[in-house]
């Protein structure tokens, strides 16, 4: 078989195209934490845990004080676009949290880490910088050679 310039290119698109599309999840001893609220563990031992995908994060995060937390709850949502969190995550005790407060604001590094703040009304707010951060396997650079080599 002979090997082109042209073949090689159409490789990179392909895996441009079908790159990591469903996402990754959230590795182990991942906390965020809340002054009223406590500890939140985004991969806990029981459940779903939090997933990122290209897009959202999905799954459900889990607080000693508030009990479960959705992040794609029906009427909301947590939105992921290129690692800039919005929208909002749902718990029945905690209420609507924001991940794009006025004030702050929740992102994905490239090392994959949440970094910033989200709010609740009824959980305060959210810090993500802490001692045993949230981290995921999702890449912020998840796609690659979207434009080719030309």
């Amino acid at each position: 078989m002979h090997f082109t310039p042209a073949i090689a290119r159409g490789a990179f698109s392909f895996m441009a195209c079908c790159a990591s599309a469903t996402g990754a999840n959230i590795q182990p001893d991942a906390y965020a934490w809340s002054e009223n609220g406590g500890w939140i563990n985004f991969a806990p031992t029981s459940g779903d845990g939090v997933t990122v995908t290209d897009t959202r994060l999905t799954g459900f995060a889990w607080s000693e004080n508030f009990g479960w937390i959705a992040l794609a709850p029906i009427g909301g949502g947590v939105a992921n676009d290129l690692g800039q969190l919005s929208g909002y995550a749902w718990g029945e005790n905690a209420g609507w949290i924001d991940f794009a407060p006025p004030i702050g604001g929740v992102s994905i590094a490239v090392s994959g880490q949440f970094v910033g703040w989200a709010w609740g009304e009824n959980i305060g707010w959210i810090n993500f910088a802490t001692q045993s951060p949230v981290v995921t396997t999702w890449p912020e650079s998840d796609v690659i050679f979207a434009d080719d080599f030309d």
